[in-house]
């Protein structure tokens, strides 16, 4: 049968020309027995193919479900003409949907994944439904054409003839609109897989974001002030938005910095959330929108300054999207060149946010709750920082609430402040809103009673008012006469420390073993780096049992008892969910209770405060770190952590996957909308089988994490006599072991995510090189003193190892207790070490101060023997003087001053072609191949330096060849005034400095005034030839050569040289450069200056 040339293919060839699931939806998906079935399946092809056939009239749906009728049909036409089958305008059609149907799909199924773990899932269902309403038009088209042409083939009427009309007549619109909606589909698929491949992209760029300044900060601190807006009694707030200073500082034009002082408890807290509120609320009415970051420092984790300054970033990030690729892009170089984290280092983190908000548009407000609540140091970096940056942007608002405290007033001068006064009418508020949270099934009498009690009583204190009232739900006393007796025998708020006496004795009912445990889970948990799951806090305490000597974690966890402890801290703890018992969630009610824990045991609490308090804090703190410390240490030196790894063999290998770009994408997930709905609301839990790991599954206990990541931080704070013996951390540092890979590998990974958060390689670590860079120096010293360097526990190259981790890590005092002490200092006492140290110094991001690094210098003067001893005296000046440490230089020759040796030494003449530099100079050749003008300055000032000064390389450079690399004037100047007969000397190659200022003159001001003074200073401006006209290497040549025409004015005009020697004439009269130039419009330019120099003709 010949049909006409328009429809040359046969249906089995557009067949096999469709993707291979369409393929099977045509063939398959029609003699399906009815929709319903499929329309439980997510696939694109079937959902597609089912919208196509549905919007199809009852009868022609009939036609198409009809299985029978596609056989024949394709057997039919498949005995049709199809010599020019294979170049049809259909199959066109079909083999160009071919590739991006396949792209596409597979766009999908690695985007399956990601719609379960993070809001982008709204985008890829919104480009499925894009992509889907273009594939049901070709469906559309296909089943057309199946349709018109089951009708002509099952006619009545088949003849010849009336085939060939009707498919005239039917099949070129199908056919034209089957091409016309193949190409809507095909852009509408690349536009589709250039949004989910950006996707694809943010979501892999969030994700690393959150791993790098920590997983649950956004969700804590969020969690957190939900938690206190509960708490807040907002009439008893609004004082603090109407006080003038407050308006003041909020209208203000430019940066400005308020401050809250109050005493402890009086409520700050609450007074700061109800702050953060109100400027989120008038935030919605200004244009444009400002910005607000907030945090609240609650205890040692949140309190550091890096912590900080992670929380203000994310919250930056996510407010302002656009940030995150200039973070990612940040991050990658700042680790590439520094060869550490950025994220983990404080300083550079704070320089990332000042630099964020220095380019900024509208205001940013900047909340810190608890400023008494950080450390020294962390308070100090924080405010400079924050003033730095309110010097560089006018739109900076700061918000600081603490204690009144002279080190903080002090740090916060100049600030406009507030001091919380305590009126009767807040107490009254304050009371009523506490009354009514926890005394509600009370009677109305007793309610009242108490209410108007404690009004009276509270002075201030919401954190007496939130205990005395918790008591009173406790006791559930509800008669009037015992209600009124308690309240007049409740101590008031300047006896704090007795209502918490009274409450730890009502716990533990005068019960020596109770007593002892919640001591114990006190003391832990005031020193706590962070909060602790309910499951840690049990794990930890049991630990303190002094019947708990055991050997494994199965032998440790009979000693566990949770609930117990939590039972006796009740009133003591924050709010806690007792049903997620792996929350870090367990902490001390308030910071008053912290300070009477580190001031004494509970039993001496009912004692009056003295002056005597604080040096006691002082001198317990230490021994309660210590403890902690020592449980930590318990923990980690259990049988299990030396015997199995951390990662099971298939975690590893995920580890490794986890860590190519973009490995989650390819996560199989099912497409079903049901199941991805609930995959979101079980986002933790499925995220943790890819994302996270449970140390637990290992059977490494629930306190693993814990003294893994802090034990180091313990170890930095604790008071000498309680350390752990020097065998206990000998044990757990041991290089190589099983142990020490496990606790460091958690060590970087405090959140459990498969990647770690910084690196920190065992492999790399012994106890010498752990102790150095995390204990204190106190620490550090009485480890040495019982300390083998060459054990079998340490590195082979400890030593070594040790120098360049401390460098590495800016902790130089630890460095000068190395370097002095009698075992190690020897073998650190080397020309290699103070390299080091210069090159660390010569950063230009330099830590520590100047008196600091003047220590560290004045190391140098227990060398001096051995320099010359080992005639390396000289090496160590010329190295100094490299790396620009003019420090180093002065004590050298302030030793060689009254050190005949020395100086000998220093001033020997040596060549220097070691290394990888080939050609190197002596120290004043050195400073002026650097451009360390002042570090020549000072040399030259020097006896005997003449030797130095007129020392000529192996390639017969002599100073002022060197000073051609930077052409400086200074130094040209200096070098002049010292040695000006230099000038004229030429190298092995016969170069003068002037020919290699012609020849690297790069048409700069420096080079032009260079030349000029060599020139002006004797040198030859032809560099010594005689040749005629001129040689190839003569300065102005050269610089003919090289297009720099005004280093040929300078050579003519001032050195005299005869510009026609680097001119020829023509035949026709014509003159042109000798040499061909860089460039013609340059070889013009020089010639015509030339020319006109000559007195010539200037050619046209």
């Amino acid at each position: 049968m010949n049909l006409p040339a328009y429809i040359d293919l046969t249906v089995e060839d557009a067949v096999l020309h469709l993707d291979d699931d369409m393929q099977a939806h045509l063939e398959l998906a029609i003699t399906e027995a009815d929709n319903t079935t499929a329309a439980g399946s997510a696939d694109l092809w079937s959902a597609a193919y089912r919208e196509a056939v549905n919007s199809f009239e009852e009868e022609v749906r009939s036609v198409i479900l009809k299985g029978e009728s596609i056989e024949r049909l394709f057997t039919s036409l498949e005995e049709t003409h199809a010599k020019n089958a294979r170049d049809s305008l259909f199959v066109r059609g079909v083999q160009r949907l071919q590739a991006p149907l396949r792209n596409l799909k597979l766009a999908l199924d690695m985007a399956g994944p990601l719609t379960s773990i993070e809001p982008i899932a709204a985008t890829a269902v919104g480009v499925v439904s894009v992509v889907t309403a273009a594939l049901v038009l070709v469906y559309k088209d296909l089943l057309n054409f199946y349709i018109a042409a089951q009708k002509i083939m099952t006619s009545k009427v088949f003849v010849l003839a009336l085939v060939c009309d009707q498919l005239r007549q039917h099949l070129p619109t199908i056919i034209s609109g089957f091409l016309k909606h193949a190409a809507l589909l095909k852009t509408r698929i690349g536009n589709a897989m250039l949004e989910l491949v950006a996707d694809i992209k943010n979501l892999l760029q969030e994700n690393k974001i959150q791993k790098l300044l920590g997983v649950n900060k956004d969700e804590q601190r969020s969690q957190y002030h939900c938690e206190l807006r509960g708490l807040k009694a907002s009439d008893a707030c609004k004082w603090i938005v109407a006080d003038s200073r407050f308006r003041g500082w909020y209208n203000a034009p430019t940066s400005e910095r308020l401050v809250i002082f109050g005493n402890m408890g009086c409520g700050k807290t609450i007074i700061t959330a109800h702050v953060i509120e109100e400027l989120i609320h008038l935030s919605k009415y200004r244009l444009p929108r400002p910005l607000i970051c907030y945090h609240y420092c609650v205890d040692n984790e949140t309190g550091k300054v890096l912590y900080i300054y992670s929380s203000l970033v994310l919250q930056l990030l996510n407010q302002l999207e656009g940030l995150k690729v200039g973070f990612d892009k940040w991050y990658e170089n700042t680790r590439k060149s520094e060869l550490f984290s950025a994220a983990q280092s404080s300083v550079d983190l704070g320089n990332y946010f000042s630099t964020c908000v220095e380019t900024l548009n509208r205001e940013l407000f900047i909340v810190i709750d608890g400023l008494d609540e950080c450390d020294s140091e962390s308070q100090k970096e924080l405010v400079n920082m924050l003033d730095s940056l309110s010097k560089k942007t006018p739109r900076l608002k700061v918000f600081f609430s603490s204690r009144p405290q002279e080190r903080i007033e002090s740090l916060l001068q100049g600030s406009t402040e507030i001091r919380w006064v305590p009126t009767r009418e807040r107490d009254a508020i304050i009371v009523g809103h506490t009354v009514k949270r926890f005394l509600s099934e009370f009677p109305a009498a007793i309610r009242l009673l108490v209410t108007e009690r404690l009004s009276g009583l509270a002075q201030g204190s919401a954190i007496w008012v939130k205990l005395t009232v918790e008591l009173i739900q406790k006791r559930k006393i509800q008669a009037m006469g015992p209600m009124k007796k308690f309240l007049a025998d409740m101590p008031s708020p300047a006896a704090l420390s007795q209502l918490y006496a009274k409450l730890f004795a009502h716990q533990v009912r005068d019960d020596a073993d109770n007593e002892q445990l919640a001591s114990n889970a006190l003391e832990i948990l005031a020193v706590a780096r962070r909060p602790l799951s309910i499951l840690e806090l049990g794990w930890a305490v049991s630990l303190n049992d002094p019947y708990a000597e055991v050997r494994t974690v199965e032998a440790l966890k009979d000693y566990v008892d949770e609930k117990r402890a939590l039972s006796l801290l009740q009133p003591f703890l924050s709010q806690v969910d007792f049903q997620d018992v792996k929350k870090n969630q367990v902490k001390l009610v308030h910071h008053s209770l912290k300070e009477l824990i580190l001031r004494g045991v509970p039993s001496n609490w009912t004692q009056s405060q003295t002056t005597a308090d604080e040096r006691r804090v002082q001198k317990r703190q230490p021994e309660l770190e210590a403890a902690m410390l020592r449980v930590c240490v318990k923990y980690l030196l259990l049988d299990d952590f030396n015997q199995s790894g951390l990662f099971s063999e298939e975690a590893e290998t995920v580890q490794e996957l986890h860590e190519l770009p973009g490995f989650g994408i390819f996560d199989d997930v099912g497409h079903d909308d049901q199941q991805l709905d609930s995959r979101r609301d079980l986002e933790k839990k499925q995220d943790a089988k890819h994302l996270y790991y449970d140390p637990s599954e290992r059977g490494f206990g629930e306190f693993f994490v814990y003294a893994s990541c802090f034990w180091v931080d313990h170890f930095k704070v604790s008071a000498l006599e309680f350390l752990p013996d020097t065998s206990s951390i000998v044990k757990l540092c041991r290089a190589k072991s099983k142990r020490l890979q496990n606790w460091t590998a958690q060590n970087c990974r405090p959140d459990c995510t498969i990647l770690p958060k910084f690196d920190l390689d065992s492999d790399y670590l012994d106890p010498l090189v752990v102790v150095s860079l995390f204990g204190s120096e106190i620490a550090l010293k009485k480890f040495l003193q019982d300390y083998n360097v060459d054990c079998k526990e340490s590195l082979t190259n400890s030593v070594e190892e040790i120098v360049r981790q401390i460098i590495r890590s800016h902790n130089i005092s630890q460095l000068r207790i190395l370097y002095r002490d009698t075992q190690i200092g020897p073998r650190i006492r080397t020309l290699a070490f103070f390299c080091r140290i210069m090159g660390a110094w010569a950063r230009p991001d330099r830590y520590g101060d100047s008196k600091e690094w003047a220590d560290l210098f004045d190391l140098v003067v227990d060398i001096f023997d051995i320099s010359i001893r080992e005639e390396w005296g000289n090496e160590l000046l010329c190295q100094a003087v490299e790396y620009g440490c003019l420090p180093i230089v002065e004590r050298l020759f302030e030793e060689a001053a009254h050190n005949t040796a020395m100086r000998d030494e220093l001033l020997r003449d040596p060549q220097r072609d070691s290394g990888f530099r080939l050609y190197k100079h002596q120290s004043v050749g050195e400073a002026v191949w650097n451009n360390r003008v002042e570090v020549l300055r000072y040399l030259l000032q020097q006896d005997g330096i003449e030797v130095h000064l007129r020392h000529r390389n192996s390639a017969g450079y002599n100073v002022f060849h060197t000073a051609a690399r930077y052409c400086n004037p200074r130094v040209m100047s200096l070098l002049i005034s010292y040695f000006r007969e230099g000038v004229e000397q030429t190298s092995n190659a016969g170069e003068t400095p002037l020919s290699l200022v012609a020849f690297t003159s790069s048409s700069t001001v420096e080079s032009r005034e260079s030349a000029k003074m060599l020139i002006l200073a004797g040198a030859d401006v032809r560099a010594g030839y005689t040749d005629e006209p001129s040689n190839w290497s003569e300065p102005l040549r050269m610089a003919a050569r090289h297009g720099d025409v005004a280093m040929c004015r300078v050579l003519v005009e001032v050195g005299g040289a005869n510009p026609r020697s680097v001119l020829r004439i023509g035949d026709d009269g014509r003159p042109s450069l000798m040499d061909p130039g860089v460039s013609e419009e340059l070889t013009s330019e020089v010639l015509n200056t030339l020319c006109s120099l000559a007195g010539m003709h200037v050619p046209a």
